[in-house]
């Protein structure tokens, strides 16, 4: 149909050519030629009033250049708003051209640059190339070249080349800018829970939603599930942070959101590459700035410590939970910490034991020593009241932390080192010779034989010592 843009033009245009670039030119009359469907690619990077003027003036360009020529017919103007030119997979307008050009609709595409195109060489080149297999060329406009010219793929090569390194350049300059903002403390403004901004100040605490903040973080220490906890805030009317009721990712953010101490961690993620734009989590790539006593703190520091403990401790993706003793016990024979494991069906007073038992069954444990919870809880709950004169249900977390200095193990009995002085020896309440630490990991051991072998099978993925 034609061999350049020059036989798109009319005579008047292509006076208007720069000096010394070959063109090659020929004419076929108006009613001798079939309308050439032409589309308007647009894009702008950002959505500020000043990008979207520009988007409206390539429109109106774009336009304007079809009526210039009587067997052009403009099919679509597509936009793309906001998006960013280096991964087009984002951008709607885009794609939706891409389709209607493999659906025989469009003929010419004509776009103000390689960089309003794509800024990844890669991309560009296969794209071009991929429509000119259904039989659409391009013409950019800034660059000056046609796709159906013979020379435009080397054009194509270095000016796309040349397009992705100013969007790296670009990427690298805006990251700069940001990490120097990260090194002098300051930080976005982004709305949360508990505090309000103004335009002098980042955060000012909000006094009903600090009392808020606190109770979550107290009852989540003191051994209360996310669940329970959300149930009961629902159950009160407690107005949420965000939308019409409390959600587990809201408590799950508050629990690991430092900025509730007064302290600011920035760049805790961080843009992977200028192609991608993927976000990923900083774990030492980038520098990371904590900016301590930033602002007014609503928690203090042990108690967010505290948190993030139990959190990590009840995660149990990645095996079984080691709540509430954490690290605190070692093997009485080889000193390796004990690991928490859910074990078999173990009977203690009649009813089936749930929280499992601590064993030396970790990547370097002996194998040699298993006590069961139970039997662990019942003699630290007792040693607490012997010291403290107080009745505890149940053993969690806080309070051994606060409080145990050490925990010891030896000829079955448990000796307790608290952390204000002095310590508390007490035997453990074995009910059958099964209970003992060394006959329960010798019975244990016998179970991993069995699952080892194939003779038994376990249901759970994370069995203690396999």
């Amino acid at each position: 149909m034609y061999t350049s843009v020059a036989s798109l033009y009319t005579p008047e245009a292509i006076a208007q050519f720069p000096t010394g670039q070959a063109v090659d030119v020929h004419f076929i009359s108006p009613e001798n030629r079939a309308k050439i469907r032409v589309a308007a690619y647009c894009r702008v990077s950002t959505d500020r009033d000043e990008q979207l003027g520009s988007l409206e003036n390539q429109m109106d360009a774009f336009r304007y250049q079809v009526t210039l020529h009587e067997d052009w017919e403009l099919v679509n103007i597509y936009i793309d708003e906001g998006i960013s030119g280096t991964n087009t997979r984002r951008r709607v307008g885009f794609q939706q051209m891409i389709a209607d050009c493999k659906a025989g609709k469009i003929d010419y595409i004509i776009t103000k640059s390689i960089s309003r195109f794509a800024r990844n060489t890669m991309d560009c080149l296969n794209y071009v190339r991929e429509l000119q297999t259904h039989g659409v060329e391009l013409f950019f406009e800034k660059e000056g070249i046609d796709t159906a010219a013979s020379y435009s793929e080397m054009l194509l090569t270095v000016m796309a080349a040349f397009a992705q390194e100013e969007s790296r350049s670009i990427s690298e300059n805006v990251k700069w800018g940001i990490r120097k903002r990260f090194e002098a403390g300051r930080e976005m403004r982004v709305p949360i829970y508990g505090y309000r901004h103004t335009d002098k100040e980042l955060y000012i605490i909000v006094p009903e939603e600090a009392a808020v903040v606190k109770e979550i973080f107290t009852r989540y220490v003191q051994g209360e599930t996310p669940s329970e906890i959300i149930k009961d805030m629902t159950a009160r009317n407690v107005p949420p942070p965000a939308g019409d009721r409390w959600k587990p990712l809201q408590l799950a953010r508050m629990l690991h959101n430092e900025k509730y101490t007064g302290d600011v961690v920035l760049q805790k993620h961080y843009i992977e590459s200028h192609l991608t734009h993927k976000e990923v989590r900083n774990h030492g790539e980038v520098p990371l700035y904590h900016i301590y006593n930033a602002h007014p703190a609503i928690i203090d520091r042990r108690l967010f410590a505290q948190a993030g403990a139990i959190a990590r401790m009840r995660q149990v993706k990645t095996g079984n939970s080691s709540y509430p003793y954490d690290t605190m016990l070692k093997c009485p024979y080889c000193g390796e910490t004990l690991a928490h494991g859910s074990l078999y069906s173990v009977y203690f007073g009649g009813k089936k034991v749930h929280n499992g038992g601590w064993g030396c069954y970790g990547p370097n444990g002996c194998g040699r020593f298993l006590i069961i919870q139970n039997l662990l809880d019942a003699v630290m709950i007792a040693a607490y009241r012997e010291k403290y004169g107080k009745e505890m249900e149940r053993v969690d977390y806080y309070w051994l932390d606060d409080l145990v200095e050490r925990i010891a193990f030896k000829d079955d009995q448990v000796t307790v080192r608290w952390r204000d002085g002095g310590e508390i020896t007490m035997p453990l309440p074995i009910p059958h010779e099964h209970f003992r630490p060394d006959n329960a990991a010798k019975k244990y051991n016998a179970f991993l034989e069995k699952v080892r072998s194939g003779q038994t099978k376990v249901k759970g993925k994370f069995v203690m010592g396999l």
